[in-house]
């Protein structure tokens, strides 16, 4: 989890997420959509957790949003590398 962006009336939460890739290189599309699916399918029971810890009279709907920031920081960091290696 990147962020998370709540309306203001919070019946809403966007959540950002960022998914690592193998070695914890950037991520494949596939992998990306498994996890966003996964996370789409505990979304009762994530809602369940956050209930009982918010004490709101609503909780908010939760959302899940891919967030390519860590893949952009790792292409930086290895064009930093090939840089660094010439």
């Amino acid at each position: 989890m990147t962020d998370v962006r709540t309306s203001a009336d919070l019946r809403h939460a966007r959540v950002y997420v960022s998914v690592l890739g193998d070695g914890g290189a950037p991520s494949e599309p596939d992998q990306r959509e498994a996890t966003l699916e996964g996370l789409r399918s505990a979304h009762g029971y994530l809602q369940g957790r956050i209930a009982g810890e918010l004490r709101l009279k609503r909780t908010p709907t939760l959302e899940f949003v891919y967030d390519d920031t860590t893949d952009r920081a790792l292409r930086v960091d290895a064009l930093i590398d090939e840089i660094g290696r010439q």
